[in-house]
């Protein structure tokens, strides 16, 4: 219990006692600083994963870590003050150590979450938005090389999937391929290809990832991921050998009707999960508050 000639404690009120409604000594708290510790952490996490998360880590990225570092310095200066107060304390618990460690797991939340939501939304959407779009591409007299910078490919009316020539590379997952034809020849070339993942069999031609089935399905959608590239260049060449075809230069799709709608989806996505992402984090933080101050008072 604080003495009438204390100094004010930083988090709570003028330091005086006043009467609970049961005649006990009780002490204020500080709205000011109960805000502080709802806020600061919040608005690092908000910041941090908003410039992760959206176009602007895309355009710029240096801003991205320039903002992570001074966030990190901040957390930094939180850390000595908690530091401090703990050895004047004799290593009492207080809300200098709560503010220090929410403010470093909302940078660090922001950061991994910011940079997840980026990776798996926005640069699809950016990258494809950036490349060409290409119209009436026959898979069977084009190739691979001739539209290498393709982010979106509408075949002509009578391109369809190949099934019969399916082949699945499993390493951990199963990664689909499957050769976009226009007719039931052999081809000298198939360099336009069908993908999926954990969609097929790595033993028989049972192909049927995405729209695989829609008879209006003539476009595709280009894969931007390059850490999924070697796994279905792999399929490629295991349907060579399998089938005694050749494939001079694969270019991979996921097969679909309206490329425009999925390239939307992936936007779409992005600014949904960054906001919830933020309204998630005000929630969590405030539930945090209220167990910390519930905690303080409960233990002095």
């Amino acid at each position: 219990m604080q003495s009438y000639g204390s100094a004010p404690h930083p988090m709570l009120g003028d330091g005086y006692p006043s009467k609970s409604a049961f005649g006990q000594p009780r002490k204020s708290i500080n709205i000011g600083s109960l805000l502080a510790c709802l806020l600061l952490p919040w608005m690092v996490f908000t910041a941090v994963y908003s410039l992760s998360s959206l176009s602007m880590h895309y355009e710029s990225p240096e801003l991205v870590t320039i903002v992570q570092l001074l966030c990190g310095g901040l957390v930094l200066l939180l850390g000595g003050a908690a530091l401090q107060h703990m050895r004047k304390e004799d290593g009492q618990p207080s809300w200098y150590i709560f503010l220090f460690l929410t403010t470093a797991l909302a940078l660090v939340a922001g950061s991994v979450l910011g940079n997840a939501n980026f990776t798996y939304n926005m640069v699809p959407f950016k990258d494809v938005s950036n490349m060409n779009s290409y119209d009436l591409i026959n898979p069977t007299t084009g190739k691979g090389n001739q539209v290498m910078d393709a982010g979106r490919v509408k075949f002509v009316d009578e391109a369809k999937l190949d099934l019969t020539k399916a082949m699945g590379f499993r390493n951990l997952d199963t990664y689909c391929v499957v050769p976009i034809v226009t007719g039931k020849e052999k081809q000298d070339n198939y360099d336009f290809w069908a993908v999926g993942t954990n969609c097929c069999s790595s033993h028989v031609s049972d192909f049927h990832c995405g729209e695989f089935n829609n008879p209006q399905a003539h476009s595709g959608l280009r894969l931007m991921r390059e850490d999924l590239r070697a796994y279905f260049r792999l399929g490629v060449e295991q349907a060579e050998a399998a089938y005694n075809i050749r494939s001079n230069h694969p270019i991979f799709f996921y097969w679909m009707q309206d490329p425009q709608t999925e390239i939307s989806a992936y936007e779409n996505a992005c600014y949904t999960n960054w906001m919830v992402g933020v309204f998630v984090a005000f929630g969590i933080q405030l539930l945090l508050v209220v167990a910390a101050t519930i905690g303080f008072a409960k233990f002095g």
